[in-house]
């Protein structure tokens, strides 16, 4: 058999079993947090939230990537004592929220209180843009 029929012939076995096989259809799913700022409701309940998160591993995404830090000195303007900060990366691109400069403590170290900044959804977000939720009027 001459080389080209051959050539042919193994292409067009090609094209054939690719037409032939079936793509499975993709799960979209939404972020827990674009779920529950968008929903327009109370309860991550609308369809396609990604879950099966445990309280053990909620925050291993956000150490992984770099989002949370290691706890810094910080000392709070006001009359707040001073402690250790757990800083948050919001420059990161998967980062969905900015900083509002609020600063509560969430617990007690030998260094004094430990403290985390409050958070808002960042409003530059392309999800938030149209979000029910966070539309301004």
């Amino acid at each position: 058999m001459n080389r080209g029929v051959i050539r042919v012939a193994t292409v067009g076995a090609a094209v054939l079993t690719a037409q032939l096989l079936v793509a499975t259809p993709a799960q979209a799913t939404v972020h827990e947090i674009v779920g529950q700022w968008c929903s327009g409701h109370d309860p991550l309940g609308p369809p396609g939230i990604s879950g099966g998160s445990k309280a053990d591993n909620v925050a291993k995404p956000l150490f992984a990537n770099g989002f949370i830090g290691d706890p810094v000195p910080f000392d709070p303007e006001g009359d707040q004592p001073a402690g250790l900060l757990i800083p948050f990366n919001y420059q990161l691109p998967a980062s969905k929220v900015v900083g509002t400069g609020v600063y509560f403590a969430i617990d007690t170290t030998p260094a004094g209180p430990l403290y985390i900044e409050a958070i808002a959804p960042d409003p530059t977000f392309p999800a938030f843009q149209r979000c029910p939720r966070l539309a301004t009027g």
